[in-house]
């Protein structure tokens, strides 16, 4: 995690723990009055399911993001996997005629790092890429097969170039997830269980633990937040693989 990551986890947390202990004050100055022993035991019951159903959402919340961003780096892997295997597949079809193809291959690799993962953080594929891959479908199609392996090879190859733009696909479905509609719920549940504990006196083992407890909600709330866009903000997904595959057929290019 960054200095940005980590700044923006204590923001989020303060901001809890502030509305949070306000919240609770508020209520108390209003249930003061009235906080005879039906209305604390009334409330004790209401805040423990309210605090469980608040505590069981936000997990939930938390899982399904942490799922989305495993996905979207399995659709990462493989469209890394499919593009070094066209690029190997390139290379054993024929290495003087494809030549100019793997260099396509390459500047597609690129062009993913500077070109679709800044324009994915809006939303979007970046038009120099897509450019890129529809060129290297077009050579493809018009490469002539001499062999029955250069015909294998070919029909290989296609099926990876699919594979690569079915991931690139997925990568942008990915971008535009939001995150799961019931966090408004969650939040709502946060301060419903605050209002509750008004109903207690304020002692400093009390105001002590209400603090941690919203620190705590504003954290997996920030991670929530920042999880669901895995191209957005400062924990997100990082063009590693497509840097170490750029690497490895610039390498391999220098050796032909």
């Amino acid at each position: 995690m960054d200095f940005a990551s980590f700044l923006g986890c204590l923001i989020s947390a303060a901001i809890a723990t502030v509305v949070g202990v306000a919240v609770y004050l508020a209520s108390y100055r209003i249930l003061s009055r009235k906080a005879d022993g039906d209305l604390k035991d009334a409330s004790g019951s209401l805040f423990r399911v309210i605090g469980m159903l608040v505590s069981l959402m936000l997990s939930l919340a938390f899982a399904d993001v942490v799922a989305e961003m495993a996905a979207t780096r399995g659709a990462i892997e493989r469209e890394v996997v499919a593009l070094t295997g066209a690029y190997e597949d390139l290379r054993r079809f024929s290495g003087d005629d494809t030549a100019e193809i793997r260099v396509l291959l390459v500047d597609y690799a690129r062009a993913v790092i500077e070109d679709d993962w800044p324009a994915l953080a809006d939303d979007r594929l970046g038009e120099k890429a897509g450019a890129l891959l529809r060129e290297i479908s077009d050579r493809v199609f018009e490469l002539e097969s001499s062999t029955p392996v250069q015909e294998q090879l070919w029909s290989r190859l296609l099926a990876r170039i699919d594979a690569v733009a079915d991931h690139r696909l997925v990568r942008l479905d990915n971008a535009r997830a939001k995150p799961p509609g019931f966090l408004y719920v969650v939040v709502l549940g946060f301060l419903i269980t605050m209002v509750c504990f008004g109903a207690y006196r304020p002692q400093p083992p009390l105001v002590t633990l209400l603090a941690l407890f919203s620190a705590f909600f504003g954290l997996v709330f920030y991670l929530v937040l920042t999880l669901a866009d895995p191209f957005q903000g400062t924990i997100g997904v990082e063009p590693d693989r497509f840097e170490d595959v750029v690497e490895v057929m610039e390498r391999r290019e220098g050796e032909t």
